[in-house]
């Protein structure tokens, strides 16, 4: 579904707020202390405060009055999505329940969809996957993560969408979460003296993307991106990195002696998650700017109070 819209193009108002759903989570808070430098109006909210939808179905006033409305909203880790599918169910009506709630809108907002490069990736053979990549993922949490997206698309040509497919965002404030953010957790354990643990292959490889970088891509499409002539995008740093070589820039960047015990792999891992960003690049300007070790450095900071960061 990633191929040409088979909508026309739609010209929104003018100055219409954007609108966060998901703002205190990480890539949210990064995107709104962007837009709030920026002097971009926008408005703040989780999956339920303030409500998006009225009690008969219609779209809040947030809701509708947006030009843009970023979803990050998210309950489900990679590791809950195996066990917990109630809260797979939850999170999935609540989205198609505010899609739903903006097919009645006369001129309805771009609803951009931060998405996981897992839906493809999962089901590659190792190189980087390209939007048009087909999507057989194996895991319950990408199966989720497809599901949202298809709902979105779908909803064309009534409700414009977009679908962000990101790849493992880290950054300061990251909270952790179990099975979740390799990286929060191994420089949590580091600050704290105890062990960082590795589990599965050390030669596993993903794409780790600074948080601020991820909130670039999304602070950078307003209405006008209904008209662009795909709707699924990769945004990834382009970089492949090992668990190995992660683990090396940590003992760098943090300047301790770490202990590293070694977990056997989990079933929803696979050997390698990497996404083509050539579509980032030449529709949208849009490129990762902070090298891994640059990042590491300013998330080791901010969590430890080391000061700022070069």
């Amino acid at each position: 579904m990633s191929g040409p819209r088979n909508r026309a193009a739609r010209t929104a108002p003018a100055r219409r707020p954007a609108l966060v759903v998901g703002a205190g989570g990480l890539i949210g808070r990064a995107l709104c202390e962007r837009m709030r430098a920026a002097g971009t109006e926008f408005v703040a909210a989780t999956r339920d405060t303030p409500p998006l939808v009225r009690p008969d179905g219609t779209p809040a006033a947030a809701l509708s009055a947006a030009g843009v409305v970023h979803y990050l909203a998210t309950s489900v880790t990679p590791g809950l999505a195996e066990t917990r599918p109630e809260r797979v169910a939850a999170d999935h009506e609540t989205f198609v329940r505010m899609l739903d709630a903006l097919s009645t809108v006369e001129n309805p907002p771009l609803v951009v969809l931060t998405s996981t490069g897992l839906t493809v990736s999962e089901s590659g053979d190792g190189l980087p996957c390209t939007e048009d990549a087909q999507a057989l993922p194996k895991s319950a949490y990408a199966r989720a993560k497809l599901a949202l997206e298809r709902e979105l698309l779908s909803r064309a040509p009534l409700v414009p969408g977009m679908v962000l497919r990101m790849t493992n965002v880290y950054g300061p404030g990251h909270a952790l979460r179990g099975g979740y953010g390799v990286v929060a957790h191994w420089l949590a354990a580091a600050a704290e003296g105890r062990p960082l643990e590795l589990w599965g292959d050390p030669d596993t490889t993903r794409d780790y993307l600074y948080v601020d970088d991820a909130a670039a891509a999304l602070a950078g499409l307003g209405p006008e991106a209904a008209d662009l002539p795909f709707d699924v995008v990769n945004i990834a740093s382009g970089e492949a990195t090992t668990l190995g070589r992660l683990l090396g820039v940590i003992r760098e960047v943090t300047d301790r002696e770490l202990t590293v015990r070694l977990r056997p792999g989990r079933g929803f891992d696979q050997p390698a998650n990497l996404l083509d960003v050539t579509r980032a690049h030449r529709f949208l300007g849009w490129r990762a700017r902070t090298p891994l070790a640059l990042g590491l450095e300013r998330t080791w900071r901010a969590l430890t109070g080391a000061g700022a960061a070069r």
